[in-house]
């Protein structure tokens, strides 16, 4: 049962730090936005969490 709530606990861990790069990516400016290829494709916007 804790090595589930451990593997929740990551997935939330690792969905909310992606959500902040995203976040921060979205706010540099257009031009360098493009220069580093972002948004580089079509990703979906949350992670499959395990349960």
């Amino acid at each position: 049962m804790f090595k589930s709530l451990n593997r929740i606990r990551a997935a939330f861990a690792q969905a909310s730090k992606r959500r902040r790069t995203t976040r921060e990516l979205n706010e540099l400016p257009p031009e360098v936005q493009k220069d580093i290829g972002w948004p580089g494709g079509a990703e979906p916007d949350e992670i499959r969490l395990p349960f």
